[in-house]
């Protein structure tokens, strides 16, 4: 019932963000990222954890709320997991965080951002060395994380950057067990839509 509530509050705020954007806005921002990730395990149950590498892509969007502050509601793809024993953990997401973000000018032609926010994740892979660990009767499918990150924002649309994504639930119900994934992104800006604004 905690997840289905955080879901719910997560959904809510991504449908607010929607109805955000300035109208008066001549394009839509769409913003591409993608990069090496870095997955562990946050618990008291199996402290013996390794990390694990992965991959995260993801596609959003933003909406101006105050000047250099914005709503940014992505959708992406992640692997987390970690190594135990030389034995690998795999858990794939589809995940859809909403960042607030806020930049500062760095110089003339760059800008620096921060960004944070909350994310729900929906399971489509769960592996443990080979077996499917959604057999299990206390598995949970469905996540809810915080992220934060930072990043460089450079001329002509590309970006750089850095962050973490926190599991707030466990994987299992049953026992202490949280994803830590810790992520590098290439980014690259755009924009969408003409002068009235349509897509």
């Amino acid at each position: 019932m905690r997840t289905l509530r955080w879901s719910t509050a997560l959904a809510v705020m991504l449908v607010a963000s929607m109805f955000a954007a300035d109208r008066a806005q001549a394009q839509m921002p769409l913003h591409l990222t993608a990069g090496p990730s870095l997955g562990t395990i946050s618990s008291d149950d199996f402290p013996d954890s390794d990390a694990s590498f992965g991959f995260f892509a993801a596609v959003g969007t933003s909406f101006a709320v105050g000047e250099s502050v914005a709503i940014s509601p992505y959708v992406g793809y992640v692997q987390k997991g970690a190594e135990f024993n030389d034995e690998t953990a795999s858990y794939d997401y589809i995940e859809i965080p909403v960042f607030l973000s806020t930049w500062f000018p760095v110089g003339e032609n760059m800008s620096w951002s921060i960004f944070a926010g909350p994310a729900i994740g929906f399971q489509i892979n769960c592996d443990e060395d080979g077996f499917d660990c959604t057999e299990f009767e206390d598995h949970e499918s469905m996540e809810i994380s915080g992220l934060i990150g930072t990043g460089l924002m450079f001329p002509g649309g590309f970006s750089v950057g850095v962050g973490a994504d926190v599991g707030f639930t466990d994987l299992f119900d049953s026992v202490d067990y949280k994803t830590r994934t810790f992520w590098l992104s290439l980014g690259y800006s755009t924009s969408l839509g003409g002068a009235n604004g349509d897509m």
